[in-house]
C-alpha cells in the first residue's frame, strides 16, 4: 500500500481509507503482524506519514462534503483525521497508550451453539488497574468454556429440547450458581452465562466496577437469549465478607478466575476467596487459569497451588494452552496458559465450625 502525500493534497476520502488500513489489531487473536494489518512494511513511513496529519491544518479541505450521505463541515474532517491518525500512533506505543475502546469478541459457532459476540468496552489502561484490560487468557477460556462444561462438569448440566426436530440445549441447573473473581472487564463470566445458560455473578474492585457493570448490562440481552442472567458486584478479596451482602447466595457451585495473580499475597487471597464462596460439597469446582509469563509468575502459580492443597482441595483436571497478550511486539512469545479445575476433598473448616 502507498500511503497519500499530503503535498498532493489528496482528498478527505483518500485520508480516511488511508488511516482505516493501518489500524493495528490485538495479534493474540488476530495473527497478522502489524505491518501486515497496515499493508506498509516500513513502520517509519508509517509514523512520519501519521505525524504529519497530526501537525497539518489540512487546508486544502473543502468547506463540507457529501461522504457517504454524512454531511460533514471542513472543520469536522479534519477532526476525524486528527483522532484517526493519534488512535494509530497509540497503537503502535502499546496497550497503556491506547485510548477507551469497545471490541467484540466472537466465541465460534460449535454443533451445539451458534456464533456468539460480544462487545467489551475497555477504559484507558491507566496505574495499577489491570482490570479495565482485556487479557488474552480470558478470550481463551473464554472460548473453551463449552468444551469445559461438556467434559468436566457435565454434572451440573441439564438437556431439554427445543425443537421438533429433536435439537437438544445444554443449560446450567437452576441450583447450580457461578461466581467470577477478579472478573476484570467480563468476558469470561459474561461468555459463561451465555455458554452455559447461566446465572452468574461477576466480581472485582471498587476502581474496576463501573466499566464491570457498563459491560454487563450492554451484553446482558445476548446473554438473556441463551437462558442465562448476569450480574455483578464489588468483592475485594482483602475483605470478602464485605461482600456477602450483595452475592446473590452464599455458596456457590462454580468458581471462575482467569489471569487472577499479580502481586505476591495474590495466591493466599485467592485461596481464601476459593475456600468461602465454593459450596463445600464434592461437586463444586473452580476453576482457575493463570498464564505463566516468567518466573516470577510461575512461583506465584506454584504458591497457590500448594495453598489451595493446605485448603483441602483437589486437581480434579488440569490442561495447557498458548496465548499471547495483546498489544504486544508482533514477534513477541508466546506464553503457556495453565487452567486447573479444583475440587474439595474434606469438609471445609466454616462447615465444622458451623
Amino acid at each position: 500500500m502507498d500511503l497519500p502525500s499530503l503535498r498532493k493534497k489528496p482528498t478527505y476520502a483518500v485520508l480516511l481509507s488511508a488511516l482505516q488500513a493501518l489500524e493495528v489489531k490485538p495479534n493474540s487473536w488476530n495473527k497478522s503482524t502489524a505491518a501486515e494489518s497496515s499493508l506498509v512494511s516500513d513502520e517509519a513511513v508509517v509514523q512520519r506519514f501519521l505525524m504529519s496529519i497530526i501537525a497539518s491544518d489540512l487546508e486544502w479541505i473543502p468547506e463540507s462534503t457529501d461522504i457517504g450521505g454524512e454531511f460533514l463541515t471542513a472543520l469536522e474532517q479534519k477532526e476525524l483525521l486528527v483522532d484517526l491518525a493519534s488512535r494509530r500512533v497509540a497503537e503502535r506505543c502499546g496497550r497503556s497508550a491506547m485510548p477507551e475502546m469497545t471490541r467484540t469478541w466472537v466465541i465460534p459457532a460449535s454443533s451445539n451453539l451458534p456464533e456468539i459476540k460480544f462487545d467489551i468496552r475497555e477504559p484507558p489502561l491507566t496505574g495499577d488497574n489491570l482490570g479495565l484490560k482485556t487479557w488474552g487468557t480470558s478470550y481463551v477460556i473464554a472460548k473453551k468454556l463449552e468444551n469445559f462444561g461438556i467434559q468436566y462438569l457435565d454434572h451440573f448440566f441439564t438437556k431439554s429440547i427445543v425443537s421438533r426436530s429433536g435439537t437438544s440445549k445444554r443449560s446450567l441447573q437452576s441450583g447450580a450458581k457461578v461466581l467470577e473473581l477478579g472478573a476484570g472487564t467480563g468476558l469470561v463470566g459474561i461468555a459463561a452465562g451465555a455458554v452455559w445458560g447461566a446465572e452468574v455473578f461477576l466480581t472485582d474492585l471498587l476502581d474496576i466496577a463501573d466499566n464491570l457493570l457498563f459491560n454487563v448490562e450492554k451484553n446482558a440481552p445476548t446473554v438473556g437469549e441463551f437462558g442465562g442472567h448476569i450480574s455483578c458486584g464489588v468483592l475485594d478479596w482483602r475483605e470478602p465478607n464485605q461482600a456477602l451482602e450483595i452475592v446473590p447466595v452464599k455458596k456457590f457451585s462454580i468458581l471462575l478466575a482467569a489471569d487472577p495473580l499479580y502481586d505476591d499475597d495474590h495466591p493466599a487471597l485467592l485461596a481464601n476467596v476459593v475456600e468461602k464462596f465454593l459450596q463445600d460439597d464434592e461437586g463444586s469446582r473452580a476453576l482457575i487459569a493463570i498464564p505463566i509469563r516468567d518466573n516470577a509468575t510461575r512461583a506465584l502459580s506454584e504458591k497457590l497451588s500448594n495453598l489451595m492443597a493446605e485448603n483441602g482441595f483437589l486437581v480434579d483436571c488440569s490442561g495447557e494452552e498458548i496465548c499471547q497478550d495483546d498489544w504486544e511486539a508482533s514477534n513477541g512469545p508466546e506464553v503457556k496458559l495453565l487452567w486447573t479445575f479444583w475440587k474439595r476433598t474434606i469438609i471445609s473448616k466454616s462447615t465444622t465450625e458451623n
